[in-house]
């Protein structure tokens, strides 16, 4: 049996803003939509250095998410690389594309 995996609508682009990073529910997931000058990223929505969700919240110089927990900086560019720490490991970016103004993640943890 073969298994299938969807992407699944998020956001319409039309609803984020520059600069700014919004928490969305996909599937049972938290998930962080970054809308920035160079296009839009989905991240899971948790830090990898201490498990705290990012939620809502401005870009640190409109273009990296900040962790509000210990001020861990990461790339809002599609990579997820730190920049700051005491984050070690770059957050999981997740496949995600725009059709029609809208923002759809692959949703493959459900395999």
């Amino acid at each position: 049996m073969e298994k299938t995996v969807n992407y699944v609508a998020v956001a319409a682009v039309g609803d984020l803003r520059e600069g700014f990073l919004t928490e969305h529910e996909v599937e049972g997931r938290a998930v962080v939509v970054a809308a920035t000058a160079e296009g839009i990223h989905v991240y899971d929505a948790m830090c990898p250095h201490s498990d705290f969700r990012f939620g809502a919240s401005r870009l640190r110089l409109g273009c990296e998410i900040e962790c509000q927990m210990h001020g861990a900086r990461f790339k809002a560019d599609g990579t997820g690389a730190v920049t700051k720490g005491p984050a070690k490991e770059p957050l999981e970016v997740l496949d995600s594309r725009v059709v029609d103004g809208v923002v759809e993640v692959l949703v493959d943890w459900l395999i």
